[in-house]
């Protein structure tokens, strides 16, 4: 189980590259991501995309590429047919409008788009080979760190539920204990206002099955346990587990809720209250898981 939160780093070179990659990753509702990269390693963003995506599956990531390479071979280089074109309009023009003067070779040079600057043109190869070594570095430093923190939470969450499972035995001690309350008291209304015993014990046992019913919660607290377990064994899984966490913790809260319609006194009103604070708090940290 992978936490949603982390941060790794890696770099990456050959003959006349050098990167180094950061990606950082948040929780998100959605899977988003960010991948920036400087102008020249633009056209990589597809395969930086895809080298992520087989990492990570869910929450925002934000993605930077450094460049750190050595300077490039730079050289100047003429725009001879320019200058051909721009000599041949100054002849024109001094022949034209008797204008007297010669075009030096300085200010021939100032004219626009005579000279360019020319950097040297970089290997595509050595470039993916660069940053897809940068980019898998990071993915491991933050596989590890996700990794660690995924089984900080998974830790706390084992408690919570374990917890859970205590208030929830608790629940039932109490309502078995309610029952037998209920239908003794039950009998002893039916007694006070029929001092002679009862012809139709149908009927009673009718009443009965009735009073027990409106307050029985064995199915919810069975499915409560049920969940638990899945829970746990949830827990313990690898891969993308959040969602599934997410759906577990509304289906208990589900059954918490019916429980706490059919509560028969105070201290399963209390019980109840604090099966929702635990689930909540689950919910919470579920929400920080991929």
């Amino acid at each position: 189980m992978r936490s949603m939160t982390g941060f790794g780093r890696g770099s990456g070179q050959s003959k006349t590259i050098r990167v180094v990659a950061e990606i950082k990753t948040v929780n998100h509702k959605y899977h988003d991501i960010s991948v920036k990269l400087p102008t020249s390693f633009q056209f990589m963003e597809p395969e930086v995309r895809d080298q992520i995506l087989t990492s990570v599956t869910r929450g925002k990531v934000d993605f930077f590429l450094k460049d750190l390479s050595p300077a490039r071979n730079r050289t100047v280089q003429i725009n001879e047919q320019l200058i051909t074109e721009y000599l041949k309009a100054a002849k024109k023009a001094s022949s034209r409008f008797k204008i007297k003067g010669e075009l030096t070779v300085e200010n021939l040079l100032r004219m626009p788009d005579v000279l360019s600057v020319v950097e040297e043109e970089r290997q595509e190869g050595e470039q993916k080979k660069a940053v897809a070594d940068a980019v898998n570095e990071a993915l491991k430093a933050l596989e590890k760190m996700r990794l660690a923190e995924g089984a900080r939470l998974a830790k706390d969450m084992i408690e919570r539920s374990k917890e859970i499972s205590n208030v929830v035995q608790q629940v039932r001690q109490r309502h078995k204990t309610i029952m037998v309350e209920k239908i003794k008291a039950f009998k002893d209304k039916i007694s006070a206002f029929l001092p002679e015993p009862l012809v139709d014990q149908t009927r009673l046992s009718t009443e009965e099955s009735i009073t027990i019913q409106r307050h029985d919660i064995a199915e919810e607290l069975t499915r409560l346990d049920s969940h638990l377990e899945a829970l746990k064994e949830t827990l313990g899984d690898k891969g993308s587990v959040g969602r599934k966490l997410d759906f577990l913790i509304q289906e208990m809260n589900r059954e918490v809720n019916t429980v706490g319609s059919k509560s028969a006194d105070s201290k399963m009103a209390q019980s109840v209250v604090r099966l929702k604070e635990l689930l909540e708090q689950l919910r919470e940290q579920i929400q920080n898981i991929e």
